[in-house]
């Protein structure tokens, strides 16, 4: 271009700083000396080597740059923003992400659903999740439904920090709106409720899981058995062997697999039951999957039948009949 007379312009080093900034493989220095050569940046330039610069975990450069643009009177758009405050928010900076959130308002650009999205799924990761509901709530005040991804955010930050009441109740709120849970906003849910204790209520919301028709794909198949192992564990540690022994059944028919540990739990907790019957079917499932029991498995349920009154003696005239004969 310049050996033909034609000075490069803004878009042509836009072009070229894009390609730099999307190359993995390339230094974002070379973005960066590109963007210096810029006679006359606009905000795309700016745009494209702040992401740049954030991808690459150059946060102190990006916000430099940031601060930058305004000072030379170049307005900073709604994705300025939002990527500062993704990558602000990513790093656990809150206070600066949620200054710069109200910095953004009061220039009278308005925050999009991927802005909140991305400061409420920080907050959350970074434990604050009861801000991350204020945002939640001013979003749906300023009419910007939230989508899936945030209400995932907020649940399972809710979960981990054990208030699952409001996590439910979030639960719900998202249904009312239209939107469907997937396997992963249920296992969250489900995944906590186990942690805590609340074994029934977790096994409900699996129930819930699977009349929505959620089943698991070639994607999601671990995190289906994960959810149903859980469950199971936790209704058997809760004595809720009946319950543990349904959700069970229900994880054969839909050929979800079970661990080794969950088998051999379910057989000492339905022995100690004296729900013998279930505790063999679930060794002849064991056997079918060859997953072999363990002698401790053997020893739960021989010893379960052994203190059956009639076994013993049904076993016992055996021995003297045998005795008798020899």
């Amino acid at each position: 271009m310049r050996a033909a007379g034609f000075a490069p312009t803004t878009a042509t080093y836009n072009v070229l700083i894009k390609a730099h900034c999307s190359d993995a493989a390339v230094p974002i220095d070379d973005a960066v000396r590109l963007f210096q050569n810029i006679a006359k940046p606009d905000v795309c330039s700016y745009n494209t080597v702040i992401d740049g610069l954030c991808r690459r975990g150059r946060l102190p450069e990006a916000c430099d740059l940031f601060a930058e643009m305004i000072a030379n009177g170049i307005a900073p758009t709604v994705v300025t923003y939002t990527t500062v405050i993704h990558w602000l928010a990513r790093e656990a900076c809150f206070d600066d992400a949620l200054k710069l959130f109200d910095e953004m308002s009061g220039r009278g650009i308005m925050p999009n659903v991927v802005t909140y999205s991305s400061l409420i799924d920080g907050l959350c990761k970074g434990g604050r999740a009861a801000s991350a509901l204020e945002l939640l709530d001013r979003m749906v005040r300023e009419r910007k439904l939230p989508n899936t991804i945030t209400y995932s955010s907020v649940i399972d930050g809710l979960c981990k920090e054990g208030r699952l009441g409001q996590a439910m109740e979030i639960l719900d709120r998202m249904r009312l709106q239209g939107r469907k849970p997937d396997a992963g906003l249920f296992g969250k849910l489900i995944t906590g409720l186990c942690d805590s204790g609340r074994a029934l209520e977790a096994a409900n919301y699996l129930d819930e899981m699977i009349l929505a028709g959620i089943e698991p794909n070639r994607l999601t198949w671990s995190l289906h058995s994960k959810i149903n192992d859980a469950v199971v564990k936790t209704l058997c540690a809760k004595g809720e062997v009946s319950r543990a022994f349904q959700v069970y059944q229900s994880m054969r028919t839909r050929g979800i697999s079970t661990e080794p540990k969950t088998f051999h739990l379910l057989v000492e907790c339905l022995s100690k039951k004296n729900y013998l019957e279930k505790a063999a079917h679930v060794v002849r499932d064991m056997l079918s999957e060859r997953c072999i029991p363990e002698r401790e498995t053997w020893d739960t349920i021989v010893r379960a039948y052994w203190s059956k009154k009639k076994v013993r003696q049904e076993a016992e005239e055996m021995w003297s009949q045998l005795t008798v004969t020899n």
